[in-house]
């Protein structure tokens, strides 16, 4: 759940922010690899850490799963804006990082599935014919 700033609310907790990193993840490993994922993202947090330095990574990444985990811990020590707005940052920082390796085009491509929205529920439109 969210409020109407995208922010998640304190019952949604710091988990929704991650749901988006998992899907880049799934999407990314198998064409860099998990150490190339955990590198993209440590110079990511890197950075913007001049504003969040208190996203900052204690130890070298392994694996997208432990980064996950440790990055759920960090945002969840701070309030929910202040979350919300740094993985906004770190999100955006990212992306325009992976745009400058492979470009901007297979960027977007590579990220339209991981940050599409999650299958609708049954009994939801689908398409915007289905809405008319």
């Amino acid at each position: 759940m969210t409020n109407r700033t995208g922010a998640p609310t304190s019952a949604a907790g710091s988990g929704a922010l991650l749901q988006p990193w998992r899907r880049i993840a799934q999407q990314l490993c198998p064409l860099i690899g998990e150490s190339g994922f955990c590198a993209l993202f440590g110079r990511a947090v890197h950075m913007i850490g001049p504003e969040h330095a208190w996203l900052a990574q204690q130890q070298p990444c392994r694996s997208p799963d432990q980064l996950f985990t440790a990055l759920e811990e960090r945002l969840g020590s701070v309030d929910a804006a202040q979350a919300g707005a740094a993985n906004e940052a770190l999100l955006r920082t990212f992306t325009q990082l992976l745009a400058a390796l492979i470009g901007e085009k297979l960027t977007q491509r590579l990220l339209a599935s991981a940050t599409a929205p999650a299958e609708p529920a049954p009994g939801q439109q689908t398409n915007a014919q289905e809405q008319k």
